[in-house]
This record gives C-alpha cells, sequence and structure tokens, in this order.
C-alpha cells in the first residue's frame, strides 16, 4: 500500500500502513481483510479533514489517530461477530451459558475510542478544550482615549 500525505496548513502526516497494521487472517484467506484496511482508509481521511478543519491537525497526533481508527475496527468487528452468533452461548464443555467474548472487545474499544476522541477533541463537546484561542480584537471605546489623556 503506498503512503499518502495529508496535505492542509503546513502539515505533512503520513498515512499508516494499514496492510501491516491489519494483515490478512492467515495463508488460507487471501486478502481477507481488504474491506477493514479500505475501511480505515476512509476513517483516516475523514478524521484528519474533520481535525484540519478544527485546527488542530498535528503530526504529533498521527499515533493517536491511528489508534482511534483501530478501536473503530475492533469495535466494529466484535460488532459484526456479537449479531452473528448472538449475545450468549453455550460453552463448548459445560453447556453453560456464557457472554460472547466479543461483548468483552466491543466495550473495551468504545472505551479506547470514546478517550482517543477526546483527546483529539473530536467530539463537539471537548473540541473547545483542544482548540487554539481566538485572540480578539480590541475595540476602542470613547472611555479608553478619555484614560490616556
Amino acid at each position: 500500500m503506498m503512503l499518502e500525505t495529508v496535505q492542509g496548513g503546513g502539515l505533512d502526516i503520513d498515512e499508516p500502513d494499514w496492510s501491516l497494521l491489519i494483515p490478512n487472517q492467515g495463508r488460507s484467506r487471501a486478502d481477507s481483510n481488504r474491506p477493514w484496511r479500505e475501511y480505515a482508509h476512509r476513517e483516516w481521511l475523514r478524521i484528519t479533514s474533520a481535525l484540519r478543519d478544527a485546527g488542530t491537525l498535528a503530526p504529533e497526533n498521527k499515533h493517536m489517530i491511528q489508534r482511534l481508527i483501530i478501536s473503530y475496527v475492533r469495535y466494529d468487528r466484535a460488532s459484526i461477530a456479537v449479531f452473528r452468533a448472538g449475545l450468549v452461548a453455550k460453552a463448548p464443555q459445560s453447556g453453560v451459558a456464557k457472554l460472547q467474548i466479543e461483548h468483552s472487545e466491543m466495550r473495551q474499544a468504545d472505551a479506547d475510542a470514546t478517550t482517543a476522541e477526546m483527546e483529539l477533541g473530536i467530539t463537539p463537546r471537548r473540541r473547545g478544550s483542544v482548540t487554539k484561542a481566538k485572540r480578539t480584537e480590541k475595540v476602542q471605546r470613547n472611555s479608553d482615549r478619555w484614560l490616556k489623556q
């Protein structure tokens, strides 16, 4: 996969090589994770675009953005498994009902994504805490002129 550079605001951030981070599932299933790599690429473009528009895109955030996208992939993969197999299944040995491990994975990926979104200021509620403070222009008033005399 070719690395792409996000242009804008003097920032050049290389997109991660998703084929290294999301490899195929084994020799028997060639290119089995291609849809997830394409999904990660689209999310990279979406998130970096939003951060660039907010003025918070920085090279130091590359790894945090990468972790956020991996959390999204983990959550969606686990979600598919839970919906296909159900939330509760029988344990193979004892036959006792057990919670699917993918449900725990969903919860952990959600927590990881929420933390990364807050740190990056992606959610509107947290956006103000990470954006640069805008300097307001000083307004000249009559009282200011009087005080200078």
